[in-house]
């Protein structure tokens, strides 16, 4: 019997000492208060590589209702990650291959333990800088939109001292990188010392990228205000680095080109001079209506299967010739009526056997601007280019500052 009652017994003192337990813990003070959700407050692509970029990722940090200070916060994209020390407000997560998108996450820490996460955010590596709106505090992910761009600073550059800016364009199906690849402008910008931007058109129902430059050329399905969106891009680099407003210049190829004279013609003032190769301008000159004058070089191949040389249309749009686009840009800048053909000609394309450019140009126009026409006997839409193509292009713009 009394062995019998005896487990009856443990179990009484078991649920006694239980309940002597669960009380006890029941009667301790709430958990100690970690820090609150920081705010991913904006994201910057920074290009190490022809295909690798760093994020410099800015939080704002939040203790929440702890007086404690946080001692760090810990920033992950997918599965790379940095930490913001105390006083700091950004860190930096290197290597991450372009295009690759990833979901930013951060969480900060005081002594007492990591507090709740952040709300996600989704950007796509070497898209342009990202910040969050204010007044944003959705716990849902926030995508990034900005459209990708690349951009080079050369190794010199200083915020005391305002260097140019160029931005390359590239054509029809390419990309800015593939635009880079072919006409070469980082080492001339590291060299002669200005900042190098290469941005991405939007892509169409084909998958080529385009811009909406002309009604010829090239968005044949919607209306992307690529305009806007390169305005854009001057004045974040701007905010972000000391840019030369007198020295302001885009250079394009083909779809690029046209880009590059639609630039010209809605800003004229923010914009020193602009170059095209294989390129054209609206066909009408009161599409264009430029009110200031902007210096221009007109690079053609006589050869061009894609872009004629003496002009045509595209789905029925016409666009002008190579002398016409010149000539246009001679007229908006008030320059002599007459071209005047330089002595000295140019080898541009090395499987052409010779100097097979020849140079027109217009002269004492308004502004101290000027135009010119590089004709590139027998060269075709893509020539094959020497290697101080972009050298070239560069000692053109360096002579055409705004007033």
């Amino acid at each position: 019997m009394h062995q019998k009652a005896f487990p009856v017994i443990g179990v009484a003192v078991l649920a006694l000492c239980t309940s002597i337990f669960s009380n006890h813990s029941n009667s301790q003070a709430a958990p100690l208060p970690t820090p609150s959700a920081p705010k991913i407050s904006a994201v910057e692509s920074i290009k190490k590589s022809s295909k690798t970029y760093d994020l410099r990722i800015s939080v704002s940090v939040n203790k929440g209702t702890s007086k404690l200070p946080i001692v760090s916060t810990l920033v992950t994209a997918n599965n790379k990650s940095c930490k913001i020390l105390s006083g700091k407000q950004s860190c930096t997560i290197t290597g991450l291959p372009m295009r690759t998108q990833v979901t930013i996450r951060a969480a900060s820490r005081n002594k007492n333990g990591t507090g709740t996460s952040s709300s996600p955010v989704r950007y796509t590596v070497g898209s342009a800088r990202w910040s969050i709106a204010p007044s944003t505090t959705t716990s849902t992910t926030i995508v990034s939109t900005a459209r990708a761009y690349s951009k080079f600073i050369p190794s010199s550059y200083s915020k005391d001292t305002s260097l140019p800016l160029v931005v390359l364009l590239h054509g029809y199906g390419a990309t800015g990188a593939l635009q880079e690849s072919y006409m070469k402008f980082e080492s001339v910008a590291e060299k002669n010392k200005f900042i190098l931007v290469y941005p991405d058109g939007t892509l169409d129902s084909t998958g080529r990228r385009f811009w909406n430059a002309t009604d010829a050329c090239c968005d044949f399905v919607s209306a992307v205000a690529d305009d806007v969106y390169l305005l854009s891009i001057l004045k974040e680099m701007e905010s972000n680095y000391s840019i030369d407003a007198k020295r302001i210049y885009f250079v394009g190829h083909s779809n690029g080109g046209f880009m590059s004279y639609r630039m010209a013609c809605k800003y004229p003032d923010r914009i020193a001079a602009i170059a095209s190769l294989a390129g054209a301008t609206f066909f009408k000159e009161t599409d264009c209506g430029a009110k200031s004058s902007v210096s221009v070089l007109q690079v053609h191949g006589t050869k061009d299967e894609t872009i004629l040389y003496e002009g045509g249309q595209i789905l029925g749009n016409s666009y002008p010739s190579a002398l016409a686009s010149a000539s246009q840009w001679a007229t908006f800048n008030q320059c002599t009526k007459n071209a005047v053909p330089r002595s000295t000609k140019l080898d541009l394309e090395p499987n052409i056997t010779g100097d097979e450019t020849s140079i027109k140009a217009w002269t004492n126009c308004q502004n101290s601007s000027e135009v010119e026409l590089w004709t590139m006997e027998n060269a075709t839409h893509i020539p094959t280019l020497v290697s101080t193509f972009a050298t070239k292009i560069w000692e053109f713009f360096a002579a055409h500052p705004k007033p």
